[in-house]
C-alpha cells in the first residue's frame, strides 16, 4: 500500500442494517465509534460520518423472504463513497454485508485517487495473510473492538502504515467509555427501541458462534453509575423498549454476576417500567437474580436454548453431559415464576434429527413457554464449524441475504426440521 495517509481524515464509516421503524438507524457500535473518533484526538485533524444502508427495503412481504441484488447496492454504495468525497472509507463488516463490501470494494479498486479502505467488524478475524486474500482490496484491518483506534485513527493508520504491518488492534479502557446517548449522537424519541451494553466479549465456545472475541475475554463496559443515568434517561424520554446486549449471558465470575444484580436493582430502584429485553444463559440463573426479575413483570428473557440433546450439545460445545439436566431445572424455575421469555433454538446443527428437533420443542412446550422460535444453522467463519461442518455431512448454500447457511444433513430429515420451525411462527 504505497498511497500516503492524509494529513487531515476525512472519514466516512459505511454499515448496512435490517432497519426497524422503532429503532434508531445507525447501528449502536457504529455510533460507538462516532463517539470515540469526536471525543479523541481525531476530531482535531479531521471529521466522520457515517452511512447506513437499510437491507431491509429489499424484503418482499408477499413471499417473506429478502430479494438482494448485491451488485447492485454494490455499485450504489461505491457511487455514494465516491461522491462523499472521503479520503478515507471504513467498512463495519458483518456476515450479511460480506458479499456486498467486497464486491463495494473491487468497484473502487478500479478508480483513480480512490479513498483509503479499513474494513472492520466481525468478519475481520483470522492472520493477516488470510485477511488481504480474503479482502485484497483493503488497505487496513482493524481487529476487535476500535474505540481506543478511532479516537486517534490518523495515528494508528500512519503507525501501520510506516510499520508495513496493515492489521491493527487496540483495546479501549472500556470502564472508560463514554455512551452515545449522552453525546446525543442517538436521538432518542417516545415509544422507541433503544440498546444498552454491560459487557462485551464472551468466556463460552459454543462451536457456531459469531459472537466469540479473539481475546476469549469478557470486558465490562462502563459502571452501574453510568448504567443509571442511561436509565434515567430513557424514562425521561419514554423509550418503548430497552435490549440489553449480554446482561447476564457470561456470569460464572462473582464480579460478572455482581453488575447483572446491579442493573436488575437499578431498574428495579429507578421505576422503570418500559420493557427490558435480556439475553439469558438459563444455567447461569441463580435464585437472587430470580428473586429480583420475578418482581418485574417488564422483564423479557431471551433464552438460547439451541438444543437439549446431549450429544448435538457436546458436539457443539455447548456444555457437558449434566447441561440438559441444568437447563430444564432453570427453566422450570423460570417457568414457575411466571418471567415472560421468548426461546430461540437451531436446527440443522450436527448430530440433530428432525426427532431430537420436535422432541426438544416438546419438552420446552410442556413446561409451559408458548414463545418458540427455530432458524437454520448459519456458519461463519471465525467459528470452530465453519472448519468442521462438512465431517458432520452437512451441506449449505449462501441463504438470500448472503450468509452460509445449512440446506441438508445426513438423515435426509432437514425438511422435515424446516417444516416444524416453520409452523412455530403460525
Amino acid at each position: 500500500m504505497k498511497k500516503p495517509i492524509p494529513q487531515k481524515l476525512d472519514l466516512l464509516i459505511i454499515t448496512t442494517n435490517f432497519c426497524r421503524a422503532d429503532e434508531e438507524r445507525t447501528p449502536y457500535g457504529v455510533s460507538c465509534l462516532v463517539n470515540a473518533f469526536r471525543r479523541g484526538e481525531s476530531a482535531k485533524s479531521g471529521r466522520i460520518r457515517s452511512f447506513t444502508y437499510d437491507l431491509n427495503r429489499h424484503f418482499d412481504s408477499e413471499t417473506g423472504k429478502f430479494k438482494i441484488n448485491f451488485k447492485k447496492i454494490a455499485r450504489f454504495l461505491a457511487r455514494k463513497i465516491v461522491k462523499s468525497g472521503c479520503n478515507v472509507v471504513a467498512f463495519s463488516t458483518f456476515a450479511w454485508s460480506d458479499l456486498i463490501f467486497t464486491k463495494t470494494m473491487a468497484i473502487l479498486a478500479w478508480r483513480k485517487n480512490h479513498p483509503l479502505i479499513v474494513l472492520g467488524g466481525p468478519m475481520v478475524i483470522g492472520s493477516l495473510a488470510e485477511l488481504q486474500g480474503l479482502y485484497p482490496h483493503a488497505d487496513f484491518f482493524i481487529e476487535s473492538y476500535g474505540e481506543k483506534v478511532f479516537a486517534n485513527l490518523r495515528e494508528y493508520l500512519l503507525q501501520a502504515h510506516e510499520g508495513g504491518s496493515r492489521l491493527i488492534k487496540d483495546l479501549p479502557v472500556f470502564e472508560e467509555l463514554v455512551s452515545p446517548y449522552f453525546s446525543n449522537l442517538i436521538k432518542i424519541e417516545k415509544g422507541m427501541s433503544v440498546r444498552m451494553e454491560l459487557r462485551r466479549g464472551c468466556l463460552f465456545n459454543c462451536a457456531f458462534c459469531r459472537h466469540r472475541n479473539p481475546e476469549k475475554k469478557v470486558f465490562c463496559v462502563d459502571c452501574a453509575q453510568n448504567h443509571q443515568r442511561e436509565l434515567m434517561l430513557f424514562k425521561e424520554k419514554q423509550v418503548g423498549k430497552i435490549n440489553v446486549l449480554d446482561p447476564y449471558f457470561n456470569d460464572v465470575r462473582p464480579e460478572f454476576k455482581e453488575i447483572s444484580r446491579a442493573f436488575l436493582q437499578n431498574v428495579r430502584d429507578l421505576q422503570i417500567d418500559t420493557k427490558i429485553s435480556l439475553q439469558i444463559r438459563p444455567e447461569m440463573l441463580d435464585d437472587e437474580y430470580l428473586n429480583i426479575a420475578q418482581t418485574m413483570p417488564n422483564l423479557i428473557f431471551e433464552i438460547g436454548i439451541q438444543s437439549l440433546d446431549d450429544a448435538v450439545i457436546a458436539k457443539i460445545n455447548r456444555g457437558g453431559k449434566d447441561t440438559r439436566k441444568k437447563v430444564l431445572e432453570k427453566l422450570a424455575e423460570v417457568a414457575r415464576r411466571k418471567i415472560t421469555s421468548e426461546i430461540t433454538l437451531i436446527y440443522g446443527l450436527p448430530l440433530q434429527t428432525a426427532k431430537s428437533f420436535a422432541s426438544d420443542i416438546a419438552t420446552l412446550t410442556s413446561l409451559g413457554f408458548s414463545k418458540i422460535s427455530a432458524f437454520p444453522l448459519q456458519i461463519y467463519r471465525g467459528t470452530e464449524l465453519f472448519s468442521t461442518y462438512r465431517k458432520f455431512g452437512l451441506k449449505t448454500r449462501l441463504n438470500e441475504i448472503g450468509i452460509l447457511e445449512v440446506c441438508d444433513n445426513p438423515t435426509r430429515d432437514f425438511a422435515k426440521m424446516r417444516a416444524i420451525a416453520t409452523n412455530l411462527k403460525n
